[in-house]
């Protein structure tokens, strides 16, 4: 069976490079201002309070099940092996955090997850990208030890996602984003390494509220019911967990 990619009411990918370029100049200003707002806050405090203040810096494996944008995968990439409910992505992390007290401390963090979905046929190549944008506030409680630190809590952000589809019905490039509420809980351990220097390996859980895909704002992303035989619009939600490896750094 033929398929195609419906996007709306158009079954064509939108052209419009302005809508492209808007896309990617929003996501570039979520990144940097999260970067901004994080150095600031970790040399705000670190100047302000004798308490202990870190950065951290990490990458990992999320494994996360999403279920609308599950079907539209298996039903855009039709040279694919379908893919199974959960999927695994790399996700690259860097936060920093401030020490209340001994027991207790707040953190901002800014958590990247990407993946690439390839098919070929014989139209030609198929190719979408996807990526989560997730800003989370955090609060941990701390338990210190001889040379490590355990912390375990959780947090609540707005959170981002974007993907990007090339088809082999069109030479051009679609961009969609979405937004929505995000939740973290997650548990880590800092074995020390140097007299700052810890290194980390932190396990999380997550869930994401996220919007209907869109285009400049406005087509919606959407895929064909095989059942029904009618369009669904296309989210960004999940649910996933993940464990990730990194280094942190005391002040």
């Amino acid at each position: 069976m033929m398929r195609y990619l419906f996007h709306g009411s158009d079954r064509r990918l939108p052209t419009d490079s302005n809508d492209r370029i808007r896309i990617g100049k929003s996501r570039s200003a979520v990144a940097v201002w999260a970067c901004f707002v994080l150095i600031t806050s970790v040399f705000f405090f670190r100047n302000a309070t004798a308490q202990p203040v870190s950065v951290d810096a990490g990458l990992g494996l999320e494994y996360f099940n999403a279920p609308s944008l599950n079907k539209y995968l298996n039903f855009a990439a039709p040279g694919a092996m379908p893919l199974s409910a959960y999927q695994s992505a790399i996700q690259f992390t860097a936060g920093g955090e401030y020490f209340l007290s001994r027991e207790w401390a707040i953190g901002l963090e800014y958590g990247y997850i990407t993946k690439t979905v390839s098919s070929g046929s014989a139209l030609g190549s198929q190719q979408i990208d996807f990526s989560y944008y997730l800003p989370t506030v955090m609060l941990r409680r701390v338990v210190v030890g001889e040379g490590y630190y355990i912390q375990f809590g959780g947090g609540v952000g707005y959170h981002f996602g974007g993907l990007n589809a090339s088809s082999p019905y069109s030479d051009k490039t679609a961009d969609y984003s979405c937004q929505g509420l995000g939740f973290k809980a997650d548990a880590s351990l800092d074995t020390q390494l140097g007299e700052k220097l810890y290194a980390r390996v932190d396990a999380e859980a997550r869930a994401e509220f996220m919007g209907t895909l869109k285009s400049g704002g406005a087509n919606n992303l959407t895929y064909i019911d095989y059942n029904t035989e009618q369009p669904h619009s296309v989210d960004m939600s999940f649910g996933g967990i993940g464990i990730t490896f990194g280094i942190v750094y005391y002040f």
